[in-house]
């Protein structure tokens, strides 16, 4: 499993943030004569964490995202049975399952929803969740507080302070509460703050379907027009071939489902489109999770600098990647295989039946570098590129790489160096 800190902290703090309010107030608020045991509070610590990790993980299906949001008020359910509590059924208990079921619910709705204006209803009723939570535990920590007081004072004794904590006595606590006019304040403020919220996550909803829209048509690669005039009846020429796929896709595409592959390869095939064209590449062709890029189409004398500059930017982005996927709650590719070699190919422009036409390439250079792509995961490496490409290069993309083996390649007497990233 990949452990995106990025990931883990947003769920944390904004997702989890209301039961991490409930662990401090138990942690902090109770009187030794009900406070948990110190296991008890380390088992319900113990639970958050594992529950954030899970969602930060697995959070982009629906059904895990509702499920594992129940984690903690299970694990605390748990503790009080296996404690035999006489508390009965507490305010605790009762909104910390409330407020899991109800966030739980609307997060896994959120991320079934396609269209534009059920996810803004969405963020709403997840915005107005946040704030009545909130609400609570404040109210909540300020009936422990006073509670506690009282009863270390002697003015009220367990019985009393174990009812003034209970379910039942939400209603009557509550309207004291409101009786306060910096209550009555902090609430109002509370609000406020809710509805600016709101309004930030309808304009967020909104940026990322027009992103959406962008991500869900990419268009085929293509070249300038004037390279069809050059290579229109087919050539032979030396280029630099980029070879590269996403390891473990198969798995992932059938267990994920066509909606969410299909979102997946959209964001990964534009990521390769935008980092290719950066470093004056030339999409080939994308089939399935395979990308290929060819450079030096032109003749350009720093096809293999250009090519394994292009491999280092799309590595550094592909975390960035990841996290685009796991904000969207859409699988995650936890590794990438490139291959980069150097050598002559046919390059002819190719029509389909509709006419469709594009540059295409063939030959032996390009089977090398799906063959060095194949061979990181045997190295362990996410990029690998071959003898002759590394020859090619200047001397500080050289120093970036260490040879790592030779191998012997089909249709070859001798074997090759291989180099990976140091």
């Amino acid at each position: 499993m990949r452990f995106l800190p990025k990931r883990y902290l947003e769920e944390f703090f904004l997702y989890s943030s209301q039961f991490v309010l409930f662990f401090i107030i138990i942690l902090f608020t109770s009187p030794a004569i009900i406070r948990p045991s110190t296991s008890a509070l380390i088992s319900l610590i113990v639970f958050l964490l594992l529950q954030i990790a899970l969602l930060a993980r697995y959070g982009h299906r629906p059904p895990a995202r509702f499920f594992f949001s129940l984690m903690t008020p299970l694990g605390y359910t748990a503790i009080l049975t296996l404690s035999k509590s006489a508390q009965g059924i507490d305010m605790a208990s009762f909104f910390l399952w409330a407020t899991s079921l109800y966030l739980g619910g609307i997060q896994a709705l959120a991320i079934l929803f396609r269209r534009k204006w059920p996810k803004r209803i969405a963020e709403i009723f997840l915005s107005l969740g946040t704030i009545l939570s909130f609400i609570f535990f404040y109210f909540y920590l300020d009936l422990r507080l006073t509670s506690t007081k009282a009863y270390e004072a002697g003015d009220l004794g367990y019985a009393a302070l174990v009812a003034s904590l209970k379910l039942s006595n939400f209603g009557p606590a509550f309207a004291e509460f409101a009786k306060t006019l910096q209550h009555v304040f902090f609430m109002f403020g509370a609000v406020m703050f809710g509805s600016f919220q709101v309004a930030d996550k309808i304009k967020q909803v909104s940026m990322k379907a027009r992103l959406d829209q962008v991500y869900s048509i990419v268009e085929p690669p293509s070249v300038e027009p004037s390279m069809f005039d050059q290579v229109a009846d087919g050539e032979n020429r030396e280029v630099v071939i980029l070879y590269a796929d996403l390891w473990n896709f198969t798995p992932i595409a059938e267990k994920e489902g066509a909606r969410a592959t299909i979102g997946l390869l959209n964001r990964y095939y534009a990521l390769w489109d935008i980092v290719a064209r950066k470093h004056g590449g030339v999409v080939e062709q994308f089939v399935g999770d395979t990308a290929i890029v060819v450079f030096g189409l032109m003749g350009e004398k720093d096809a293999a600098d250009q090519a394994v500059s292009c491999a280092f930017d799309f590595l550094y982005e592909f975390s960035h990647l990841q996290e685009d996927l796991a904000a969207h709650r859409l699988p995650l590719v936890k590794h990438i295989g490139i291959g980069v070699h150097a050598g002559k190919v046919a390059v002819g422009e190719l029509s389909s039946a509709s006419g469709v036409q594009r540059v295409g390439v063939v030959g032996e250079a390009v089977n090398i570098a799906a063959r060095l792509d194949s061979l990181c995961r045997e190295f362990k490496q996410d990029l690998l590129v071959s003898q002759p490409v590394y020859k090619q290069l200047s001397l500080e993309p050289q120093s970036r790489f260490q040879p790592m083996g030779e191998v012997l390649f089909r249709g070859k007497t001798q074997p090759q160096a291989v180099y990976g990233k140091k």
